[in-house]
């Protein structure tokens, strides 16, 4: 006698994931939203020096301390993400960060807040390396140039996110509620990633001191160290031609906080570039794209130069957008190079290489303090030029073994 039989429920265990389209999805959203903390404490440094009773000084520590610790988190977490995995890393870092932010935006004096800063942002930088290693170990080879453009799109636009939120929030809010909703976003974020990323591999076996002998023969072969080296100017270029920009804008033309955002939002129009160029381009490789990138930002740099000359703000504005579109295409094709370079270390190169670019923006924000317009515009044509140079002749080289 024959007897029916209900289908199997797959186990968990076998359960489908969602498609990378929905992953990275989820991924560009939070590369907007993550290291947009680092710039919300901008348009709301005078509120904070006001409630803690600080000066000018101390309140800009608030961004320094945050950036010191961003930095130096992705040295962690990056060969960590190597060992442990992408979705560990990623959905604890991000419920972490969710947490440490509440905290923060709860601080009773100066030294709690400013604490409470270094440990967002160390618990912060678990995004980026490991969402980086994740996109070009998980996207189809053929959409890889367009998925890591428009994740590091999302990096490069934070900036602006994080300004025009914190300025909102300046205006019409009490300045620590510019800090709940990220809190609550992060935690949220948090559950998705667990929910819709693939475990993945346990991880390397490799030991910390194998980690760190692995960075270093990294920044010892010539190819993934003609990258780190021309990753100095990517994000330090884009800190120093924004705010001599802006000085220029506020000094030369009067312009206020809300005329400045304006001018922002110009710019970022040129972000758009980069996922439309890997779209159509794509194929031609990272190092070609990174190549044209610097090519086109060192023109967008020139014009400038020249457009501050002949007293021409409309084209100055105007020119940013080339600019922008430049460095878009610099930074996806600095990670898809190193993708091609170092496919056995991917999340410890990745680290390096995104450590590399907030040295570069601390160092590029330094110098735009130092000098002027017109002289720091030289130094950043030169400097992008010669880092355009060096990935086009360095990064010809073998995979590292």
């Amino acid at each position: 006698m024959l007897t029916a039989t209900r289908p199997t429920r797959p186990t968990p265990r076998h359960r489908r994931r969602p498609a990378f389209s929905v992953q990275l999805a989820l991924l560009v959203a939070m590369a907007f939203a993550i290291p947009a903390q680092l710039y919300l404490a901008i348009p709301i440094a005078g509120r904070i020096q006001t409630a803690y009773g600080v000066d000018a000084a101390s309140a800009a520590w608030t961004g320094a301390a945050f950036s010191f610790a961003y930095a130096l988190g992705f040295l962690v977490f990056g060969p960590l993400s190597d060992r442990v995995g992408r979705r560990p890393v990623l959905a604890i870092g991000a419920l972490a960060t969710a947490v440490i932010t509440a905290l923060t935006a709860a601080a009773p004096d100066y030294g709690w807040f400013l604490t409470g800063r270094v440990l967002q942002g160390f618990t912060a930088a678990t995004f980026a390396p490991a969402a980086l290693a994740h996109v070009t170990e998980r996207s189809p080879a053929a959409r890889r140039p367009l998925a890591l453009s428009l994740l590091t799109t999302g990096l490069l636009g934070a900036g602006i996110v994080g300004q025009v939120f914190g300025q909102v929030m300046a205006e019409h809010a009490d300045w620590r509620a510019a800090f709940w909703p990220a809190a609550i976003g992060y935690a949220m974020a948090a559950a998705l990633l667990w929910r819709l990323l693939p475990p993945g591999s346990v991880g390397s076996a490799a030991s910390v001191r194998e980690v760190a002998k692995a960075a270093s023969g990294l920044i010892r072969t010539k190819g993934p160290a003609a990258v780190f080296g021309s990753a100095l100017t990517v994000f330090g270029s884009f800190v120093a031609f924004c705010a001599v920009l802006e000085r220029e804008l506020r000094e030369t033309s009067g312009y206020d906080a809300d005329q400045m955002l304006l001018v922002q939002a110009v710019g970022a129009v040129g972000l758009l570039a980069g996922p439309l160029v890997n779209r159509r381009f794509g194929a031609k490789g990272p190092r070609t794209l990174a190549v044209a990138g610097y090519l086109t930002a060192a023109a967008g740099l020139l014009l400038a130069l020249l457009a501050q000359a002949a007293a021409m703000t409309g084209v100055l504005i105007g020119v940013s957008v080339l600019f922008v579109a430049g460095t878009s295409l610099i930074a996806p094709g600095l990670v898809g190079l190193l993708h091609e370079l170092a496919p056995h270390a991917r999340g410890t190169a990745g680290a390096v290489n995104t450590f590399v670019l907030f040295v570069g923006a601390s160092a590029g924000q330094l110098a735009a303090a130092q000098l002027g317009y017109r002289p720091m515009l030289t130094v950043l044509v030169l400097a992008t030029l010669a880092a355009g140079l060096t990935v086009a002749v360095f990064t010809r080289s073998a995979p590292c073994p």
